[in-house]
């Protein structure tokens, strides 16, 4: 009951936000632009039918053409819109949550309830983490039957991405939790937050480009000290990838017209196919490894968010 009672507090607090109608106005402008776009024969339209350039290389009736269709929505709707937009705007969203409640008189009405510190602190958590399984399952749920009953296009596994995207806000949102503890500010939560973000993936990215170029792995000690490093942080890269291969999306590059990827000598070519061999490579991580080696890194910040929420003087 008292964590129920967390939860309609902070769903609550959430419906009086500018930025959560934001979201559920920007995530029903992106289904009907979804469901603008209808297939007639070997045809693709768009704008209900107004516009209908060749596309015949996103026929639905083939397998590839499914994977096209597939992966506009995976890498583009979904990566772009709560991949980066929504999970900026849910940290936003989400940011005031601790600092509010630990404001005098809001804690000491909390604290004078039969709940410990710890309790209180993990139901505020989770509490946060079922409004960003809301956004998700909406977002999530509605594109699906978008591309099962207009385009007839059925794929369970993209309902993965619901805890995919829960597990992509939960890597960053962690480290907002720990900086609102530490310092009650809700800017430094946010700014703080956003930058542990891209300081993630920046490891991730070097791994990266050591192996798109294979003269860099020369130097053998940077190389193993890097996917040492690459090995801590939370890996919110992986994401996507994952979302692709569950949902049997392919690469970013198979939603690009295939008349677009034919074999040519040209270095933009050879660049295209060398990254479309990393991506693969990606497709086939261990899912294991990568989201638990995660949730190990936000288990530690959460037990120190935890532990210095409850040892702090009110």
């Amino acid at each position: 009951m008292q964590l129920w009672a967390l939860i309609v507090d902070g769903f609550r607090e959430a419906l009086d936000r500018k930025i959560f109608w934001v979201l559920v106005g920007i995530t029903l402008l992106i289904c009907v632009a979804l469901l603008s776009i209808g297939f007639e024969g070997d045809h693709v339209s768009f704008m209900f039918g107004l516009w209908k350039p060749q596309t015949d290389h996103y026929n639905p009736a083939f397998e590839l053409g499914r994977s096209h269709i597939t992966g506009i929505v995976v890498y583009l709707a979904m990566d772009f819109f709560l991949g980066w937009v929504g999970v900026i705007l849910m940290i936003i969203a989400t940011a005031s949550v601790f600092p509010t409640m630990m404001e005098r008189g809001t804690i000491d009405v909390l604290l004078a309830k039969p709940m410990s510190r710890s309790k209180l602190f993990l139901y505020k958590y989770i509490s946060s983490m079922v409004f960003v399984l809301l956004q998700a399952t909406v977002f999530v749920v509605l594109t699906f039957l978008i591309m099962g009953l207009r385009w007839e296009v059925w794929v369970p596994g993209y309902l993965l991405c619901i805890p995919l995207l829960v597990l992509l806000f939960s890597y960053v949102y962690c480290v907002s939790v720990y900086v609102a503890v530490k310092t009650r500010s809700v800017v430094a939560a946010i700014l703080l937050s956003l930058g542990a973000w891209v300081f993630f993936a920046m490891p991730k990215t070097a791994v990266d480009v050591f192996e798109s170029f294979p003269d860099l792995q020369e130097h053998k000690t940077i190389y193993r000290a890097v996917r040492v490093v690459s090995w801590i942080p939370p890996k919110t890269a992986d994401i996507p990838y994952l979302a692709a291969r569950w949902s049997r999306a392919g690469t970013s590059l198979d939603i690009f017209p295939t008349s677009m990827m034919e074999a040519n000598d040209s270095p933009a070519q050879m660049d295209m196919e060398r990254a479309r061999e990393m991506e693969a490579q990606q497709l086939k991580m261990n899912p294991a490894y990568s989201i638990g080696s995660s949730l190990l890194f936000e288990a530690v910040v959460l037990l120190l968010a935890m532990w210095s929420f409850a040892r702090s003087d009110y």
